[in-house]
């Protein structure tokens, strides 16, 4: 009978304690937004501080909205939301009640763009056609109000944040719904609607990838929203934007509700660890601005909470 060498059986113990670390310790899947704007640009810096001590990939969405599906079809473990967005849609599902804050993030804000020399209002009707050059006007797109009773293409979180700002402030907008922001910047262009809107930390990829030259400048939100939204300034030096006030709203790092004792919640413990303990590189490191806006012990209100509590309403 053949004996087994040492040195095998101590490759054969290295292999199956891999086996099991492999087993026992699982890969989270974010959900974040597209590629270049916010969250997605988060997820890479949480990975590139955490990604040794935890095993994370990105899901790649439309932004918070989706994120929520994705969440509550069990397509990811954590992901980034807009807590208006989940608030509002709370109670039409018991998967999306049941997640769970793991840490309030940065706020999101609403960029909206409009063409510099307006919005030609279309033609409609036969009367419109043949009294073309005395009905058909054309709409300077400076404040939000300017956008009443128009078309506006909405992206990701926008397309809820949207329209809950049509019901509060009864403006009656047309909604275009796309699936970029690219895609709405074309139709904006080509003057299909007069507006885009999109969500994003600051600064959005997109909207600081335009150019003076593009004849785009964005819109000024001037009203005075009520909890949880806020008016923050911000600037946009390559639209000649300075001290623009935007309509912002938190977002949160949402979970599954995992049970604290199993694998997956205890790998969402590590992380929730791991970006408190090393938030000060974060803010003061190369990485994204947002870092600053993120309090640890902040509480999102009236969501439950990572780890069994909830969040008091102020």
């Amino acid at each position: 009978m053949k004996t087994v060498r040492p040195l095998t059986l101590a490759a054969i113990t290295l292999l199956l304690a891999g086996q099991t670390l492999a087993q026992t310790t699982p890969t989270l899947r974010i959900a974040t937004g597209k590629a270049g704007k916010g969250f997605s640009r988060v997820f890479a810096d949480i990975k590139s501080v955490c990604g040794q001590k935890v095993s994370l990939s990105e899901v790649e969405t439309e932004g918070g909205l989706q994120n929520l599906t994705m969440l509550a079809a069990n397509k990811a473990d954590l992901g980034f939301v807009q807590i208006d967005t989940i608030q509002s849609l709370q109670d039409s599902d018991p998967s999306i009640a049941a997640l769970q804050s793991v840490m309030l993030m940065n706020s999101n804000l609403l960029h909206i763009v409009a063409r510099s020399d307006g919005y030609r209002v279309p033609a409609v009707g036969l009367v419109d056609t043949l009294l073309g050059p005395i009905r058909n006007r054309t709409v300077v797109v400076g404040r939000f109000d300017d956008l009443k009773g128009l078309p506006v293409a909405v992206v990701g979180s926008a397309r809820a944040l949207g329209r809950e700002m049509d019901r509060v402030y009864q403006l009656k907008l047309q909604f275009v719904d796309v699936s970029t922001d690219e895609d709405g910047l074309a139709r904006l262009k080509r003057g299909e609607v007069a507006a885009l809107f999109s969500t994003s930390g600051w600064p959005s990829g997109p909207i600081q990838a335009l150019k003076r030259s593009e004849g785009l400048h964005l819109v000024r939100f001037e009203h005075k929203p009520q909890d949880p939204y806020q008016v923050v300034a911000r600037n946009y030096d390559n639209l000649d934007s300075f001290r623009h006030p935007f309509l912002s709203v938190p977002n949160a790092l949402m979970t599954r509700p995992f049970t604290a004792e199993g694998h997956h919640g205890k790998a969402v413990a590590a992380l929730r660890d791991c970006i408190r303990s090393n938030l000060t590189q974060l803010r003061e490191g190369a990485y994204e601005p947002m870092w600053n806006e993120v309090r640890p012990d902040a509480l999102p209100p009236g969501l439950p909470l990572f780890g069994g509590r909830l969040a008091q309403k102020p």
